[in-house]
């Protein structure tokens, strides 16, 4: 069966070059341009009316909120709070990336540093 991986990101060439590596190499991904779309997919999964994604990619700057609200959301649902959560972002910041490891993060990684080819090996080393 193939994983699914929910992928919160504003930006459309970025989840399509991301979305295309991604389903090459067999994963199904559900594309989200908002973080309040997310709260409610996170919403409907804790409730058990939505699947659970095997991994959620977590943009940080999304036009409606910042993401690491989502993770927020994320963690404190009962259905949702062990996810595994990886921050893909333009923005490196510390003090985010600190925020977002201590909510269980499993990594807080930069665009720059993982392009579409590398995320997809690294997704595929790290979640078996």
């Amino acid at each position: 069966m193939k994983k699914r991986i929910l992928f919160v990101e504003d930006d459309i060439a970025t989840i399509d070059v991301y979305k295309i590596a991604l389903e090459s190499a067999g994963f199904d991904v559900d594309p989200m341009l908002l973080g309040g779309e997310a709260i409610r997919r996170i919403e409907e999964i804790d409730k058990g009316e939505a699947e659970k994604p095997d991994l959620v990619l977590l943009d940080l700057l999304l036009p409606d909120m910042n993401g690491i609200e989502v993770l927020e959301e994320i963690r404190k649902r009962e259905n949702t709070k062990n996810m595994p959560v990886l921050i893909l972002t333009n923005y490196s910041s510390k003090e985010l990336e600190t925020r977002g490891l201590l909510l269980k993060a499993e990594k807080y990684l930069l665009k720059t540093d993982y392009p579409p080819s590398k995320l997809v090996e690294f997704i595929k080393k790290e979640f078996k």
